[in-house]
Formats: C-alpha cells, structure tokens, sequence
C-alpha cells in the first residue's frame, strides 16, 4: 500500500467545515489532526510500503513518527516554503509520486490511498482525480480515496464510490481529531470517542 497525503486539505476543510458542525462551541484555532490515528485508519492493519506526507506536518513529537518508526517507514515529507505558504508545486509533485510509485511497481499491482478532497483540475489540465483515474486505469491498481464528505469534490468521491472505495472522514471525526486543551475547554469539556 502507498499512502498520498494531502494534509493541509484535510486540515484547513476539517475545521472550516466539519468542527463547526460536530463541535460548534471550540475555537477552530484550537482543532488539531491525530496524525498516529489517521495513519492507522489509512492503513487498516496492511502492510505499507511507503508514505508520501504534503503541506503541514505534525511536530517532531507527534506519535505518528513513533508509529511510522514501528512499521518500518520514513515518509517523504513535501512541506510548506519558509514564508509559511505551501508551495504551489506541492499537489503537483504528490501527483508525480503517485504516477512514479505504480510505473516503478509495473508489472505488479498494489494499493493507493489518497487522502484528499480536492478533485479540482489545476492550470496545466492534471489534478488528483486525472492521476487516479490514470493510476487505476493504466495500472489496474486499488484505489481508495480518504475525505471529508462535506468537502470533498464531488467528482473525486464519485470515481472512488464506483472504481474503488470511499471513506468519509467525518465517521471517525472524534478518533482523528483533538481539540489542544487551554483552561476552559480543560475543566468545562469533553468529548465523545468512536472506534476506529
């Protein structure tokens, strides 16, 4: 399994879109992705076989390293410029690493997990949904796309609904996300858990 992670999507359409809705009373400021958690609902107990990480990253601290140390795997990190802003290559170059992984594995067939909403066509006329579409129907891979369904291109959903597998995020909102603790929001809040 090769997992494509385009994390500032995740992040920035989690608490503009789906926090409001789940949790109305935190500040988004506070709203944070569990990196270790979605990892492991990315992978579902499969052997990974390398992790393409782009955008923010968690800290050095973060468990998810520890967890990536335990199964074996250094992913390749895409992060933002030194200005703060992504850089504009960033899609672009996750696409590029998409294509390379199943060329390089030809003729053997694997799995791909993409986690993403953005289904948009860019300027040069590629995007995720054209490199998925390309990556399973070039390839023969499996595919499955990771997304909030509230957010999510509505094409990029469709392909994976009926050529692969859909999961929508907002089903394992409580596991994947925390809120960081300040002093209201540790005496005065709780939140529920669901299984992974």
């Amino acid at each position: 399994m090769y997992i494509f992670w385009d994390n500032s999507n995740i992040h920035i359409s989690g608490y503009n879109s789906v926090l409001p809705k789940k949790e109305p009373i935190v500040n988004p400021k506070l709203f944070r992705t569990n990196f270790k958690n979605l990892l492991k609902l990315v992978c579902n107990n499969n052997k990974v076989d390398d992790v393409f990480l782009a955008g923010s990253v968690p800290p050095d601290t973060d468990a998810v390293w520890n967890y990536l140390r335990s199964i074996n795997i250094k992913p390749h990190i895409l992060t933002k410029t030194a200005h703060g802003t992504e850089q504009e290559s960033v899609d672009i170059l996750l696409q590029n690493k998409m294509l390379e992984c199943a060329a390089i594995c030809m003729p053997s067939t694997s799995e791909l997990a993409l986690l993403t909403g953005d289904g948009a066509i860019n300027e040069f006329g590629s995007g995720f949904l054209n490199t998925l579409k390309l990556v399973k129907e070039k390839f023969n891979w499996d595919i499955s796309v990771y997304a909030w369904g509230e957010t999510c291109n509505r094409h990029l959903r469709e392909y994976a609904e009926i050529n692969g597998k859909f999961v929508d995020l907002e089903n394992y909102y409580f596991n994947i996300t925390f809120i960081q603790r300040d002093k209201f929001y540790s005496d005065n809040f709780t939140r529920p858990s669901t299984p992974l």
